[in-house]
């Protein structure tokens, strides 16, 4: 017998369970994947764009490949394959190739975006797919977990032209614009030049109240918001299933909803995949143009404290802007770029797969091709970031200085720090030098003096910040800074902050402004002190001049 290409059938469960262990091992976490009756429903489920396809080799199946159709119907332009199972001899006889230009030729006949996933690890299926007409578009490291947590390569196939209709990305985001370039590079797609377009997000703290609501809660609430036809931002028609496999039934829906006076302005839909641990954002409303960075910091500390997901996902139009940005601030960055997935009335529109890591990880290497490290570099870079410790992180947050900031922002200044140690007795600074740099106490005590072998004016423990009125227009100290104890100190030099704020405008703002408070703050401390000691002065006077002319 030759090799067959063909459509799955519910009497295939046997073969494709032993598939499964072939390729999978006979432990992975999806266990339904071993349940002949799971397996039998899902190989006939004759749902639309929802269909198995094998290829069969003298009885033997020796590769498949699922379509994963979207919960509800739309019109998005995308094949996306999933449960690719390729036996190691398939690589060897061609099944797999043969079933592979089976799905791609078929998604070209219906004019379909080819998207798939390729686990970091699995260099043959990598060679595979690149040699079929796949190009990387993504990397995401934490995705899956199967015996251990592993990265996942995003891979695309074109199916038409694509030239047309590009929106020019916003010079805001510019990590999404160095993925943009390359993935649309890898996919000789013409991309349009940046707008300067002066992009802000939406406030993270904003006077509303977040709460969480079931499923049922959400739907009608957006539903009540219809007719106003908040913008869509959320493409929420992909990844429903949970872990590597995609298994619906391990998914936990979940929602928040965001209120100003008793009524309510935006909010989330989102799942729990238990398989992976990992929190993803489905849908989403905003009616206010203001809420809705609030609700998504909302979910994503949900996410990390009380689900302990290993990271937060959406996918993001690429024309959402303010959201874009307000997932930034928070520490998102961007995983995958995916060009004409998202069908919009005159046409299609990017998607910006954006993802919150709350563990740290590794890239190995190793086991990428060539041409997926490109990728895999660019989204390192975007990552950078998260090496931050965590230490200086979470002191940063605590700061006043820093108030309001979210997880993105901090680590951005938190990369204008540098560690210093300092021995006890030793200088930080003089009075007169120049004011070029401010310091956080990370661990230690910190004196502050007018002059030496004098008494301090002031004593700064972890946390505190000094040197900061000097470092805001570069002039001179008023007194010295000596370290009583080894401390350690971080320190920002005034020129990088300043660059900063040049950079990132609304984020230089938000700083500025919080000094400004902190100062005012001191001021009205300095002049209550000072009222209280003049009034303390005024009070002894006059009982002096009572007591005087009793006498």
């Amino acid at each position: 017998m030759g090799l067959n290409i063909r459509k799955a059938a519910p009497e295939d469960a046997g073969a494709w369970i032993t598939l499964v262990k072939a390729t999978l091992g006979d432990d992975h976490p999806n266990k339904q994947i071993y349940d002949p009756a799971w397996v039998a429903a899902e190989l006939g489920s004759g749902l639309p764009g929802n269909e198995t396809w094998v290829a069969e080799d003298g009885g033997k199946i020796q590769a498949s490949i699922s379509v994963l159709g979207a919960v509800t119907a739309n019109e998005n332009p995308v094949c996306n394959l999933g449960r690719n199972l390729f036996h190691p001899s398939s690589h060897a006889d061609g099944s797999a190739d043969a079933l592979l230009q089976k799905l791609t030729e078929l998604a070209i006949l219906r004019r379909q975006m080819c998207v798939t996933r390729v686990l970091a690890s699995d260099n043959a299926q990598q060679l595979l797919i690149e040699k079929t007409g796949f190009v990387c578009v993504g990397f995401q490291p934490l995705k899956h977990i199967t015996k251990t947590r592993e990265e996942v390569l995003f891979y695309v196939k074109r199916a038409r032209s694509m030239s047309a209709n590009r929106l020019p990305l916003s010079e805001s985001l510019p990590q999404i614009g160095e993925l943009a370039t390359a993935a649309l590079l890898h996919l000789n797609i013409p991309g349009a030049p940046a707008i300067r377009d002066g992009g802000t997000g939406y406030p993270l703290q904003t006077d509303v109240v977040v709460a969480a609501a079931s499923e049922d809660d959400y739907k009608a609430a957006r539903e009540a918001v219809a007719p106003q036809n908040p913008p869509q931002e959320i493409s929420s028609n992909f990844n429903w299933g949970a872990g590597f496999m995609r298994v619906a039934s391990t998914v936990t829906l979940r929602a928040m909803l965001c209120s100003r006076e008793d009524k309510v302005v935006a909010g989330m839909l989102y799942l729990y995949d238990e398989q992976d641990r990992c929190v993803r954002i489905m849908d989403g409303f905003c009616t206010d143009n203001l809420s809705m960075g609030a609700v998504l910091q909302h979910v994503s500390k949900a996410a990390q404290a009380e689900l302990s997901a290993a990271y937060v996902e959406m996918d993001l139009l690429a024309s959402a802007v303010k959201l874009l940005i307000s997932a930034e601030q928070l520490g998102f960055v961007p995983a995958a770029y995916l060009p004409g997935f998202h069908k919009v009335h005159d046409g299609t529109m990017d998607l910006v797969k954006m993802v919150k890591l709350n563990q740290t990880y590794s890239i190995e290497h190793d086991k990428l091709t060539a041409h997926a490290l490109v990728i895999v570099n660019v989204i390192k870079h975007c990552l950078q970031d998260q090496s931050i410790g965590v230490a200086i992180i979470n002191l940063l947050r605590d700061l006043e200085l820093f108030k309001g900031l979210g997880d993105g922002e901090l680590r951005k200044v938190a990369r204008l720090f540098t560690q210093k140690l300092f021995r006890p007795g030793e200088k930080i600074f003089g009075r007169d030098d120049a004011g070029n740099e401010a310091y956080v106490v990370m661990r230690g005590q910190i004196e502050i003096l007018l002059e030496e072998n004098t008494a301090p004016i002031a004593s700064m423990g972890q946390g505190q910040v000094f040197g900061e009125l000097s470092f805001l227009d570069g002039g001179k100290r008023g007194a010295m800074a000596i370290a009583k104890q080894a401390s350690i100190v971080l320190v920002m030099q005034r020129p990088q902050f300043f660059e900063m704020t040049q950079r990132e405008p609304n984020l230089g703002l938000a700083v500025m402004r919080n000094i400004a408070l902190e100062l005012t703050v001191r001021l009205r401390r300095t002049n209550a002190a000072l009222s209280t000691k003049k009034s303390a002065a005024v009070s002894q006077l006059r009982g002096d001049i009572i007591e005087g002319s009793s006498r």
